[in-house]
């Protein structure tokens, strides 16, 4: 095995799945810390944000490569640099009101990996070059959709390329498949490269895993589960609540706040959450409801949200994206924190979020979601029944008028999300690839019978 590994990490950022690329380079800058080269190669979109300062960033395709069905050289090498002279707030604002944008992209990003015997064969060159130029030995994909492009580029590469694939809402990409008609293909070749791995792949929780069995037929002994973390919040005390005027001026310290955070997109079924309030308010149960997040797939859904808190005459606090530091004063002064999804959802990553800081969630009792409130006998929040708006206004009416219940949630709640650290998911993967697990490795995981 490698004495001196060098891992790339290949994600999409597209804010379509900007809780994937929230996962890759929390540990990407994890390994960066523990003394690990990394370096990020972007498709699509990027978000140099996220990285440390010190890891290398690339470019591997921009978003005008997939603007038609054949993949563009052309528009990518030419046009995709130009565009990315504007500020990333201008090309998001930009991409957001074009309706079916992201959609159309990434159809054809799908059509040019699963339509053709190989895959995208011009972007396997260009990423075997990259990992020969710096010297990488681990790809680490985002996506275990992406395994047929880390195929060909380990067999166009130097030797010693490996990669290691990560399922994390590949249910996504292969619905595109299907409108494609490549659901064949589609499991044909993602199972070719999740054999000619050198690792089993990884799933991000044991449902997510079964599912992957069920639905794309993926041999269970080629999946390993290793949940998700995050960077745990320093011990610096509550944020001042003053940091939420700015975006939400109306908002009042004074009166319980009920949260959603996350992307804005009909999958999340936060109507759901407005049909909820809209019975507690009717009960005489006071709160006040935020929702906030990004979106990629246009504005669209957020506007029916809108249009939804008129019709029920209920007042929301809707903002679109926002700040780590607003996110996180948001989740510190919530009395809970809602994710009414309707889709299976793999990972709970803002439900760990909000436990990080001490916040009751509430969340659907079905997907890797309902597994992360949970650890043993301790429990950081509530499942309510999946697409039920009743049962989730009851569950919320539990956690807003039951003081002891609430209590004791707020109260596991932090150590049900230190089994999710950033430190524990960067122990987990390097024990996975059979590495030493570096400097810093032996920060304290309290560990909860």
């Amino acid at each position: 095995m490698e004495s001196n590994p060098t891992f790339a990490f290949v994600t999409i950022g597209s804010g379509s799945y900007l809780g994937s690329t929230v996962r890759d380079l929390t540990l990407a800058n994890s390994l960066h810390e523990r003394g690990y080269k990394v370096i990020i190669y972007w498709m699509l979109e990027n978000n140099a944000a996220l990285v440390a300062e010190g890891i290398e960033q690339r470019m591997l395709c921009y978003g005008t490569r997939y603007q038609f069905k054949q993949p563009s050289q052309l528009l990518d090498r030419l046009l995709g640099p130009m565009l990315f002279a504007l500020p990333r707030r201008v090309r998001t604002a930009v991409t957001q009101n074009i309706p079916g944008f992201v959609d159309r992209l990434l159809s054809h990003l799908v059509q040019s990996l699963f339509s053709q015997n190989d895959t995208d064969s011009g972007l396997a060159k260009r990423l075997a070059r990259f990992a020969k130029a710096d010297g990488v030995s681990h790809l680490m994909m985002s996506f275990g959709t992406l395994g047929p492009l880390a195929l060909a580029a380990k067999r166009l590469s130097h030797p010693g390329l490996e990669y290691v694939l990560t399922f994390q809402g590949d249910e996504e990409f292969h619905a595109y498949a299907v409108k494609l008609g490549l659901d064949v293909n589609f499991r044909r070749r993602v199972e070719e490269a999740l054999h000619n791995s050198s690792w089993p792949a990884i799933a991000i929780s044991n449902d997510y895993r079964d599912r992957l069995v069920r639905e794309f037929g993926l041999d269970r002994r080629c999946l390993e589960v290793i949940y998700n973390g995050v960077d745990q919040p320093e011990n610096g005390g509550v944020p001042p609540f003053s940091a939420l005027r700015k975006i939400f001026p109306e908002l009042r310290e004074d009166c319980p706040i009920v949260t959603y955070v996350g992307r804005q997109e009909s999958e999340k079924g936060i109507d759901l959450l407005l049909y909820a309030a809209k019975m507690l308010a009717l009960r005489n149960v006071g709160f006040q409801l935020v929702v906030c997040g990004s979106t990629a797939k246009g504005r669209a859904y957020q506007r029916i949200l809108d249009e939804l808190a008129a019709h029920l005459d209920i007042v929301i606090h809707h903002a679109g994206a926002i700040s780590t530091d607003v996110r996180n004063t948001l989740y510190a002064h919530s009395r809970c924190v809602v994710y009414p999804s309707i889709n299976r959802e793999p990972f709970g990553l803002v439900a760990v979020e909000a436990m990080s800081h001490g916040t009751p969630v509430l969340v659907p009792d079905q997907g890797g979601i309902s597994e992360v409130i949970r650890q043993g006998s301790i429990v950081g929040g509530l499942t309510f029944r999946t697409w039920d708006s009743a049962d989730l206004a009851a569950q919320l009416e539990r956690l807003l008028t039951d003081d002891v219940l609430y209590a004791k949630l707020a109260g596991d709640a932090k150590n049900v999300a230190a089994q999710f650290s950033s430190v524990q998911m960067t122990n987990d993967i390097l024990a996975h690839l059979g590495l030493s697990p570096g400097k810093d490795s032996q920060e304290t995981i309290r560990k909860v019978a």
